[in-house]
């Protein structure tokens, strides 16, 4: 009996290891798609994040493109342009989740030619919670 017994349990506890030492792909959020998180539980999830670039006369525009979900109440994102700072609240479609296409910034007069990095600030309000995540652009070019 005590042969059975360990020939039961060994292979028993193996299994229970295994499945315990496997991680769910960052707790369940989509390839492609980024989580941002706080110790307070507030989130951002953005499923598709896009950059791109329009001219206009001697200046341009900085455009970010993203979808996504949120446990917040409320998000908004922090525009630039030449001096004026804003933050534009986004659209919450069913309280959970955004789609978004914002100028994040522009500039009235001409634009380097060169390339470029842009960022952009998402905040997340839960409560009295505040989560603030940086989106990088990477390397732009007009």
């Amino acid at each position: 009996m005590k042969k059975l017994q360990t020939g039961f349990i060994l292979p028993a506890v193996i299994i229970v290891l295994f499945i315990s030492s496997c991680k769910k792909g960052s707790e369940g959020v989509a390839p492609g798609s980024q989580k941002y998180s706080d110790a307070k539980g507030t989130y951002v999830t953005t499923n598709s994040l896009s950059w791109y670039l329009t001219k206009e006369g001697n200046g341009g525009t900085v455009h970010v493109k993203f979808t996504g979900v949120t446990n917040a109440d409320r998000i908004t994102i922090t525009t630039y342009g030449d001096g004026l700072d804003s933050e534009i609240p986004i659209t919450l479609i069913g309280n959970s989740q955004f789609n978004e296409d914002i100028p994040v910034s522009f500039s009235a007069a001409s634009r380097s030619t060169s390339a470029f990095q842009e960022s952009t600030v998402l905040k997340a309000y839960k409560g009295s919670d505040v989560l603030s995540v940086t989106l990088n652009s990477g390397n732009l070019q007009y």
